[in-house]
């Protein structure tokens, strides 16, 4: 008696619906992770800086394995250039936020330095931005590049105020405004480094109260 062979019918396919739901959980994963990632590594360079920072020391801190870590990240220079910019962007969002709740560009000038120590008082993490910036400028030369447009967005952005403020006649006119913006930044980061090197950034936000006035007092008309 002849065997009828019996054809296999293929697997259902997945309904396309089915198929989305799985993709984007897969992404939402992903985002949490990298997330985890780039928040556990922000606290360890605060703390330790980039030298002074391992990878498996962020890994450990982590919890993942490996290969998991490293599929987001695949060295420890892209790690710090990552966690740099996701804090300088987050820092962006919060100044604009604060300068915004100003009308006039003076005010929204001077609410810069004060809106970072809210953000260092917040979430001490954020120290990472100035810990990564001077040391993979210094130490790291072939990523300086990669470093030097977040400072120069913080200096066009003061400099765009300061236009703004001399518009509607808050600051004096002869005053150009892309030096004083540098000075600006440039007295901003220096206090930065100085209470981070005396007090542990304990009286960052002294220190800024004490330099408002005096920068506001220089550029304003009396």
């Amino acid at each position: 008696m002849a065997r009828t062979s019996r054809i296999q019918e293929p697997p259902p396919a997945a309904s396309p619906s089915r198929s989305h739901a799985a993709t984007s959980a897969s992404a939402d994963r992903a985002a949490e992770t990298r997330r985890r990632i780039l928040d556990t590594a922000a606290a360890e360079f605060a703390e330790h800086g980039y030298l002074g920072t391992s990878l498996n020391q962020i890994i450990a801190a982590t919890g993942l394995a490996k290969g998991g870590f490293y599929f987001h990240f695949p060295s420890k220079e892209a790690l710090a250039l990552a966690c740099l910019r996701d804090k300088q962007e987050q820092w962006i969002g919060k100044v604009t936020a604060a300068a915004m709740r100003h009308e006039r560009a003076l005010d929204q000038l001077v609410s810069i330095p004060r809106t970072l120590c809210d953000v260092y008082e917040q979430d001490p993490s954020y120290a990472c931005v100035g810990k990564l910036s001077m040391e993979l400028m210094e130490r790291v030369p072939e990523l300086a590049p990669e470093v030097r447009p977040a400072l120069l967005a913080w200096v066009r952005l003061t400099s765009e105020l300061i236009r703004r403020a001399q518009q509607e006649g808050d600051v004096r006119p002869e005053l150009d405004p892309d030096g004083v913006a540098e000075v600006a930044v440039a007295s901003v980061v220096g206090i930065e480094q100085m209470a981070n090197c005396l007090s542990g950034r304990a009286d960052f936000r002294r220190r800024v109260e004490a330099f408002v006035p005096l920068f506001r007092d220089s550029i304003a008309i009396r």
